[in-house]
């Protein structure tokens, strides 16, 4: 009988073992950063380090930690089942499902505890909720503090089943994770309320039969600033914020306009419009000057700008939208969609004669400016014309050699044309502006944006004011667009769609847009050792990156990712410090050193406003 009864207990402790070793929270330890060191809150077995009602309302069931009332003794204020232990910095690794009724439920954290119609263990401090009427709380001092406005939250968790979730909580930041989304980023514009104290799980006040469940409850102390279970980072883009929730000095932040009017006076522009978003947020818009010097209107955030070169990012994603489809490969030779290119000849030197070159021109090639093509990037009727015409010309140097700022995208916007089946400008419209939300990004100036464009300007011979320039672009002239390389107009709102979904990794919204891989070649230096335009500055695809920041892009971090264009406009994104830039200008034949670098000096300002 002791034989059978030890057999059993081993057995059964084996079992444990295993269906311990299989929680997912237990899983996500192998994940952790090697310095931080892994507490499990819940033993699977007690309330060991726990206190609460304990038997009223909480009980062990499988290994999982029960909440649960029955319409008889609903409590009348939410209680909690609480650590002894008090926390401050943490990263909290969990699962859970609100079994029986529509309430939500949660994890309270950074307060005290204190007493309240169901004694004392009621939590007073912040409350992540999930997963209805989920987002933030600050319990018995702001109430509501942080919503899901988006409807994130709501699109990816689970009403009655197991949702895997992080917590990082970290200063006075707080990131959520569910089912491996980032559905919320959220630093709290009063760190004085963000206290040590003890972690809680809520059973919310209610009237009717509940039962919340819990399992893993994976604990480490002050953590790396990183997230371990997200693979998807979509906190959207929110507009209605103030930049503290984004850890942004407001104050700070109103230096920007105050130097963008002291550059309009000194005639560097005639008006300009500034962007900043940080954290998903956008902390700063703002327009000053004029967008028409000649009838006085007033430049507007949403007023529209030629943003020339600012197209070639959006170009390359594009193409690898298209590679991520499978109908194209970038290290493919433009020759298979364009077969005119398969004779395009390289320069001779010292007295030779053109060749061919050592090998073709890839895609590749293309959208970091290794081909070799030489243009001024303007399109002369069609865009398969005006390709076809390229493909006739000598190349500058062997593809893939050297790098050169050349009119490569514009070949790219054609192969995706016949790749895809559709028109370059249709497939932008269907695949990027679209699902972006961007309705006001365009190739073709209509009678109603017109209206909103910001006309172009350049110094007098004086240099001591402003007079009308003049570029083709802004002719607009229906045959000659799209042009891949530098046609489009927008708007700061729509422009920070499109680098939020790339610092997203791919998305905005819930919409995926491109895979994570793709984002990754964009933005990483694909140039390797190449000399480039700029010292510290490479490029990836569409984009030029900044491994070692300085003059200009002295501010950013490394790793940052850009593009200009032609008239003074500026797109950056710097992800370390998840934030974006965009500057929107209207101006022509500046030249150093007469011109100061607006875009360095946004940079500037708004990095100066950054709280941590």
């Amino acid at each position: 009988m002791c034989v059978r009864i030890a057999s059993w207990l081993v057995f059964s402790f084996v079992m444990v073992l295993r269906s311990f070793a299989a929680d997912w929270s237990e899983e996500q330890i192998a994940s952790l950063p090697s310095e931080e060191k892994a507490v499990r809150l819940f033993n699977g077995q007690d309330f060991h380090g726990w206190e609460g009602h304990i038997d009223q309302y909480f009980s062990i069931e499988n290994g999982v930690i029960v909440g649960k009332n029955t319409d008889m003794n609903a409590p009348k204020s939410s209680t909690y089942l609480l650590t002894k232990k008090r926390f401050r910095n943490f990263r909290l690794i969990f699962e859970s499902r609100l079994v029986t009724s529509e309430m939500h439920s949660g994890i309270s954290f950074w307060g005290t505890v204190i007493t309240k119609n169901e004694g004392p263990y009621t939590s007073q401090g912040h409350l992540v909720m999930y997963p209805t009427n989920y987002g933030y709380h600050d319990l018995f001092r702001r109430n509501s503090i942080f919503q899901d406005t988006l409807g994130l939250a709501k699109r990816v968790g689970n009403q009655h089943d197991w949702n895997r979730m992080e917590i990082l909580a970290i200063g006075h930041r707080i990131r959520h994770v569910i089912n491996g989304y980032l559905v919320a980023d959220w630093s709290d514009p009063h760190p004085e309320f963000c206290e040590e104290g003890p972690i809680g799980l809520q059973l919310h006040s209610n009237q009717v039969a509940q039962e919340v469940q819990w399992r893993g409850l994976v604990l480490t102390e002050n953590p790396q600033n990183r997230l371990i279970t997200a693979t998807h980072r979509d906190t959207g883009l929110l507009l209605a914020s103030t930049p503290a929730e984004s850890a942004m000095n407001a104050e700070e932040l109103k230096k920007i306009d105050v130097r963008m009017q002291e550059l309009i006076h000194q005639k560097q522009a005639a008006g300009i419009v500034t962007l900043i978003a940080r954290r998903g947020r956008v902390v700063h818009l703002s327009a000053n000057g004029k967008a028409d010097l000649s009838s006085g209107r007033e430049m507007t955030p949403d007023s529209l700008f030629a943003v020339a070169s600012m197209t070639k990012p959006v170009t390359a994603a594009a193409l690898l939208i298209a590679q991520d489809d499978g109908r194209l490969n970038l290290d493919e030779p433009i020759s298979k969609y364009i077969p005119t290119f398969g004779q395009t000849l390289v320069k001779g030197s010292h007295g030779k004669q053109a060749k061919l070159p050592q090998r073709e021109i890839t895609i590749r090639d293309c959208l970091r400016h290794t081909n070799g093509l030489e243009s001024d990037q303007g399109n002369t009727g069609t865009l398969a014309e005006q390709v076809e015409k390229m493909a006739t010309t000598e190349l500058a140097f062997e593809p893939g050699s050297k790098w050169q700022y050349g009119p490569g995208l514009s070949v790219a916007g054609r192969v995706l044309e016949i790749a895809s089946g559709v028109s370059f400008e249709q497939f932008l419209k269907d695949r990027i502006f679209q699902p972006l939300k961007m309705q006001e990004t365009t190739f073709r100036l209509t009678d109603d944006f017109r209206k909103k464009l910001a006309h172009l300007y350049q110094p007098t011979s004086d240099k001591m004011n402003l007079e009308p320039g003049h570029h083709f672009l802004f002719d607009n002239a229906p045959a000659d667009i799209p042009n891949p390389s530098g046609g489009l107009f927008s708007t700061a709102l729509d422009l920070v769609r499109f680098y939020q979904m790339i610092l997203n990794g791919g998305e905005l919204d819930g919409e995926r847009v491109l895979s994570a891989e793709a984002v990754l070649e964009m933005t990483s230096l694909q140039t390797a050792e190449l000399a480039t335009a700029s010292l510290g500055v490479g490029w990836g695809l569409g984009f030029c990156v900044v491994p070692y920041p300085r003059g200009t892009n002295s501010s950013l971090s490394p790793g940052s990712f850009s593009h200009g264009g032609a008239f003074g406009t500026h797109g950056c994104v710097d992800p370390q410090r998840e934030m974006i830039f965009v500057l929107l200008v209207a101006r022509q034949n500046f030249t150093s050193p007469h011109a100061i670098e607006l875009r360095a000096e946004l940079q500037r300002l708004a990095v100066g406003a950054v709280l941590d």
